[in-house]
């Protein structure tokens, strides 16, 4: 049963709230509203990372517990598939020993299925040797 006024009445509830929000929006200015922007842009990465950090986690743990003191890394990538997943590291070590030595100590973690380096390049005595190593670990 139809009465006939909620047509109209939903336009006008409608238009107010259109205007209000046309005076909220012109009342905000430029830079806050980037700023707002920006901020609802970074919980939506926090969480879209905190969503993923499920699947990386015990591959994260395996690699933190068998990297040598003398390794540092800085990049990451992690590609899953059904039953592997593939982890490319990117770091920086003092000499080519301790990448020979990074190399055996993933080899022999029980999960890893192949480890390949990528590649490595003495850079100086001061900065030592960039490298990059592909593991290939069971899921």
């Amino acid at each position: 049963m139809r009465f006939g006024f909620e047509k109209v009445y939903l336009k006008r509830a409608l238009s107010q709230e259109e205007a209000e929000f046309t005076s909220t929006f012109k009342s905000v200015s430029t830079e806050e509203q980037k700023s707002v922007f920006n901020f609802y842009s970074q919980l939506s990465n926090i969480d879209t990372l905190l969503k993923k950090q499920g699947k990386a986690t015990p591959h994260l743990s395996f690699i933190e517990q068998n990297t040598l003191k003398t390794v540092t890394y800085s990049g990451m990538d992690l590609r899953f598939a059904d039953r592997s997943v593939v982890i490319v590291l990117n770091g920086k070590t003092a000499a080519y020993a301790s990448v020979v030595q990074q190399l055996e100590l993933y080899k022999r973690v029980s999960t890893v299925t192949e480890v390949k380096l990528l590649g490595a390049r003495f850079i100086s005595p001061a900065e030592g040797v960039d490298f990059s190593i592909q593991i290939t670990a069971a899921r």
